[in-house]
């Protein structure tokens, strides 16, 4: 049960959906196919392919809700087979460059069987983001009351950076630790590169953690360093009329 007791949202990559500032609300959405789910390094679909989505809404006054859907497999008869994040929360823009971004996500496993206590679970959040040209830099720090099948309070740190070298390509980098009450704690990190064309990203990553094999529940599988793929599909924005005054 180690592997399934992963928070399993990204804070900030559902925070940063939405595109740039508008004067009007509006959806934004996105599909997506990975060759494997990975969280902080380690597989949340067993090394397989999975199907991603996201619907994010998004106001002119920066406050946003959204909900993420995954496949998952947890290597087990009861494991759960989808996951869904409901998140929300507010952009407050500090200056021009940075934006802090306070948010609270919950997990839930709505086809779960397995026995004990639940994998669902809640987290708040707070990330800062700072643009310097194509360099967009990211800190975060999250925290979980109750981690998911019990793995007591948890605590995260994670900084990232993006650099924009043009023609729709990015570098991206990033490296985090969590603490956990009842569980190990781990260090993660992993580096890559999108290349966005139209209306789809194409992106590739080498991701990466110091969890041992019985860390992981003596599955090394799930554990070991991979470089995964992923094709997503931006589907088209949509923004709501103006309400006149």
């Amino acid at each position: 049960m180690k592997h399934a007791a992963l928070p399993a949202a990204a804070l900030v990559a559902m925070a940063l959906l939405a595109p740039a500032a508008h004067a009007q609300s509006g959806l934004y959405s996105q599909v997506t196919l990975t060759s494997d789910y990975r969280y902080q390094g380690v597989s949340s679909s067993q090394n397989r392919p999975v199907v991603q989505g996201v619907l994010h809404h998004f106001r002119p006054d920066g406050w946003y809700a959204g909900v993420f859907a995954t496949e998952v497999d947890y290597g087990y008869a009861q494991s759960p087979s989808y996951e869904l994040d409901v998140y929300g929360g507010k952009t407050l823009k500090l200056d021009g460059k940075t934006d802090l971004k306070l948010q609270a996500l919950a997990s839930v496993f709505p086809d779960d069987r397995t026995p004990g206590p639940t994998l669902n679970f809640v987290q708040g959040g707070v990330s800062l983001i700072r643009r310097e040209g194509p360099l967009t830099l990211t800190g975060l720090a999250t925290y979980v009351p109750e981690g998911s099948y019990g793995a007591g309070q948890v605590w995260r740190v994670e900084g990232g950076a993006d650099y924009a070298l043009g023609r729709g390509v990015t570098l991206k980098a990033l490296a985090g630790h969590q603490a956990s009450g009842r569980r190990p704690d781990r260090t993660y990190w992993s580096f890559g590169a999108e290349l966005r064309w139209k209306h789809l990203i194409f992106g590739t990553t080498y991701q990466d953690t110091d969890l041992t094999p019985r860390e992981c529940g003596f599955t090394p599988k799930i554990c070991r360093p991979a470089v995964t793929g992923a094709v997503t599909a931006v589907l088209p924005l949509i923004l709501f009329p103006e309400r006149r005054r």
